[in-house]
This record gives structure tokens, sequence and C-alpha cells, in this order.
């Protein structure tokens, strides 16, 4: 059994940590949709604050406590 927490949504993010999709600002976007998208604006503002309050490591941390994210 594992100890990790389940996302809030089983909406999935798929990014390239190395083009474009790994840009900060586009998997912000992408988050924000898939939140709105499964029935959760009203965890926009939260994700917003917490996913931009640190360093890049910080935000794929935080969007995965929110979405499914996947690096390809």
């Amino acid at each position: 059994m594992s100890n990790e927490k389940k996302p809030l949504t089983d909406e999935t993010v798929t990014y390239e940590p190395t083009g474009p999709s790994g840009n900060a600002y586009w998997i912000l976007g992408m988050t924000t949709l898939a939140l709105k998208r499964s029935g959760h604006a009203d965890k926009v503002e939260e994700y917003n604050r917490r996913a931009t309050s640190g360093d890049y490591k910080n935000l794929l941390k935080v969007t995965g406590e929110y979405v499914v994210l996947k690096a390809v």
C-alpha cells in the first residue's frame, strides 16, 4: 500500500520537461483548465497561489496534488 496522496481530480496534465509544454505557465494554464473541467473551479485560485509560491520543483509538487501530472 502506497502512502502517496491521491490528486484532487483524475484529470491528467501531460507535459514534456524539455519542450514547450514544460513551461511553468503552460502547466499552470493546463491545470487550471483541468480543474474547471472536472468541476473544481473553486480550487483554481488556491492552486495558483500555492503553485506560484516557490520554484519550478514546488510547481510540479503542488500540481501533482490537484491533477495527475505525467512527464513524457
